[in-house]
């Protein structure tokens, strides 16, 4: 999904964090576990604490009392291609785009290379 505007990569990664977890929770799971490269924000959500965007940590927490299990995980922005590659290709979509059941065609190869 395309944040239009030009925002703090923390902002950003808290906005997309919360917006993994409005849409895990649309589609009905119950034990979640997000994946996130941004440390500050992952120990804001963990610890609870709010930084400069207290608002979106709250909405975070908050919406994730829903989750029978729920866990939010660091990873180094290395170990995370799949979601860098996808968060690039937003610029060429408008609005939300989910993709449940297919795969792209450029994406594949790094599912499968993550996988394994």
């Amino acid at each position: 999904m395309p944040i239009p505007l030009p925002l703090s990569m923390a902002k950003v990664e808290a906005l997309a964090c919360r917006r993994a977890v409005q849409f895990a929770t649309e589609i009905g799971l119950r034990d979640v576990v997000f994946d996130g490269n941004s440390i500050v924000v992952i120990q804001a959500i963990i610890e609870g604490l709010g930084f400069t965007y207290g608002n979106i940590i709250e909405d975070i927490l908050y919406q994730a009392l829903v989750f029978h299990f729920s866990d939010f995980c660091h990873f180094k922005h290395n170990c995370n291609i799949v979601a860098d590659v996808l968060a690039k290709k937003t610029k060429d979509y408008i609005g939300l785009q989910i993709w449940l059941e297919d795969l792209l065609e450029d994406i594949a190869p790094l599912v499968l290379f993550d996988v394994h």
